[in-house]
């Protein structure tokens, strides 16, 4: 009777272990997401607006800053939805994989209940991992707002090719910038196209 008991536990234990490191994988995506925030982009960009943003033109700083304010915040943004897009569907495939490994296995799980068990709640969890981000289009929130930052990034340069000229001409182009994102975050752009 103490045999099958030694089994089960022995069963479980390795359970909990794959569980264990599957939860170290996620937390380790979770931080290099936190972290991608403080990797550098567009320094070139920051730099050549920095001395209109810190100027005396009252019209200039605050174009500038829109423009750098709104580009970070894009770039952010495609930054974590591009973090848990591909984290996701990394994930998925890694389980799925995992799933269809551990019914193989005859050495690590001698129970065929606890294979059984362990890659149903893989194959589970790899489902989810497919499932929220297409469901929730991350996918397009994140090509949405990589799309706006790159506008963000050529309009900041043509304000500066053209020496901060007419400055407050610029806000019509950022304000189109971030109703284009949005209407392509919503979806169904393509049919509204209500811009050039």
């Amino acid at each position: 009777m103490s045999e099958p008991t030694t089994s089960s536990s022995s069963s479980f234990g390795r359970v909990l272990i794959g569980l264990l490191l599957i939860a170290a994988v996620i937390a380790g995506a979770w931080w290099i997401a936190q972290e991608r925030d403080l990797w550098p982009r567009s320094e070139a960009l920051e730099t050549a607006l920095r001395p209109l943003i810190d100027g005396k033109n009252v019209e200039q700083a605050l174009v500038s800053r829109a423009i750098w304010e709104n580009y970070l915040e894009t770039r952010s943004n495609a930054s974590r939805w591009s973090a848990v897009y591909w984290g996701l569907t990394f994930t998925a495939a890694v389980l799925s994989a995992l799933a269809a490994l551990v019914l193989k296995l005859e050495t690590l799980i001698k129970s065929e209940g606890a294979k059984k068990d362990l890659a149903a709640m893989l194959s589970i969890v790899a489902a989810l991992c497919i499932t929220i981000p297409t469901s929730g289009d991350f996918q397009r929130k994140w090509q949405a707002n990589r799309i706006a930052a790159a506008e963000f990034e050529n309009v900041g340069y043509e304000f500066l090719q053209k020496d901060g000229v007419e400055a407050r001409s610029y806000l019509a182009a950022v304000g189109k910038i971030l109703l284009r994102r949005n209407m392509a975050i919503v979806g169904g752009a393509e049919q509204r196209n209500p811009l050039p």
